[in-house]
């Protein structure tokens, strides 16, 4: 069976306790403090389906494009490990990422390696389970959408692959090729900035771009062609995207938390609260520039402080 693989997202749809909200860790080395998590995810009730848990574009096209393969979903969480979409899990708040406001990587003290993190993950959370061994059990394609820092992380264990295997991977991201290790060059399929041009009809934005990709692959490339070893498949994908044209790059002018609050609180009403309207109103009419999980931060804020 194929299998798809797409990260977790910022947006959950089930409300997150304090206990795992990865800014709650006091401070530790890293092997500490993933013993200490993994030691909470444990005692974590209730419960739910992760498909049941994650919310965004970037999910619904990744779900989207294993029904459309008849593929396994999979999700490369940085709080539980690899987890199938029919796994039962806590919500929680966890990221690798350095800047947001639950990353495991401020709560460790020394240097933080993302691809250490994922090994203990993989080895000490109860609901994960091995990516080498979910990709050798499988017989068919393996669709990755990784964001940068995702990719970063699993990327020892899919460098680790049998050739065999590891032949049958593809990946989608926006990281430039100089990170990304030379092993795993050849899978990357070359979608880039005109998925979001004119002549796009799968337009979004930067946190949702590799999810994006992959369905469109899914869908334009391996069902309506049929897929084939990772060189012609990168060449149809190449001759789709021929005389596409670039998206017209917009400057849009930044403002600080206190700016954007003030903001969010004008137009709330008109967007309802809803974090996806005000992200399409603050771009595409107001041209004011915010980082989608930024302004999810300050629309929370927002909200709690207006309830």
């Amino acid at each position: 069976m194929a299998l798809v693989i797409t990260t977790c997202t910022n947006r959950k749809r089930k409300p997150v306790t304090d206990s795992l909200r990865a800014s709650s860790l006091l401070q530790a080395n890293l092997v500490e403090l993933a013993g200490r998590w993994c030691d909470r995810l444990a005692l974590a009730k209730p419960r739910f389906p992760a498909s049941q848990l994650y919310g965004g574009r970037a999910f619904r096209e990744a779900t989207a494009a294993a029904q459309a393969m008849d593929a396994r979903l999979y999700v490369v969480s940085a709080g539980l490990g690899l987890i199938g979409a029919s796994t039962e899990v806590p919500s929680y708040a966890c990221t690798v990422l350095l800047d947001a406001e639950d990353s495991i990587a401020a709560r460790v003290t020394g240097s933080f390696v993302r691809s250490v993190w994922w090994e203990e993950l993989s080895r000490f959370s109860p609901f994960s389970e091995l990516l080498r061994h979910i990709i050798s059990q499988s017989d068919g394609l393996v669709c990755a959408a990784l964001s940068d820092a995702y990719l970063d992380m699993i990327s020892t264990d899919l460098i680790e692959l049998l050739a065999i295997d590891r032949h049958r991977v593809r990946i989608f991201t926006r990281t430039p090729v100089e990170r990304i290790a030379p092993e795993l060059r050849c899978l990357v399929m070359p979608y880039d900035d005109r998925l979001d041009g004119p002549d796009s009809t799968m337009r979004g934005t930067r946190s949702d771009f590799a999810s994006r990709a992959l369905r469109h692959f899914v869908e334009r490339v391996h069902i309506a062609l049929g897929s084939n070893d990772a060189a012609t498949d990168s060449l149809h994908v190449t001759a789709m995207l021929r005389g596409w044209r670039y998206p017209t790059r917009v400057q849009r002018e930044r403002y600080d938390d206190d700016a954007m609050r003030r903001l969010i609180n004008e137009h709330w009403r008109i967007a309802n609260g809803s974090t996806a309207r005000l992200l399409r109103l603050f771009r595409d009419e107001l041209n004011i520039a915010c980082e989608q999980g930024r302004l999810a931060g300050l629309v929370r804020e927002v909200r709690a402080a207006r309830s």
